[in-house]
């Protein structure tokens, strides 16, 4: 996505379980457009140790628009920053508590 109005620093852990350092940490951000952001916080996307982008197939059903959106990025790694890349540890809460919740 290269249109900065549409992108949002999204937090990895999220705010609400985040104590204040890790509110603030670099490495507890992703950078994604407002579509995505949103799939994120949902858990019907995420990301893996090799950052690499997972579709929650136990919430997210195969469809045209779902395939185009979401499934197509199924597998691709991520663009990293050069500095502060995603914490593994913010990750692994994120796969945990948001995209493994309340599966299926």
């Amino acid at each position: 996505m290269q249109i900065p109005k549409l992108l949002i620093a999204s937090h990895i852990k999220p705010w609400k379980a985040s104590t204040p350092n890790e509110k603030t940490a670099a490495s507890n951000g992703l950078l994604l457009n407002a579509f995505h952001d949103r799939a994120f916080d949902q858990g019907l996307i995420s990301i893996d140790d090799d950052y690499r982008i997972m579709v929650n197939h136990d919430k997210v059903r195969h469809s045209d628009i779902n395939d185009r959106w979401l499934y197509d990025f199924d597998g691709h790694e991520i663009s990293l920053p050069a500095i502060s890349q995603p914490s593994h540890e913010f990750i692994e809460y994120h796969h945990k508590h948001i995209f493994l919740a309340n599966a299926a």
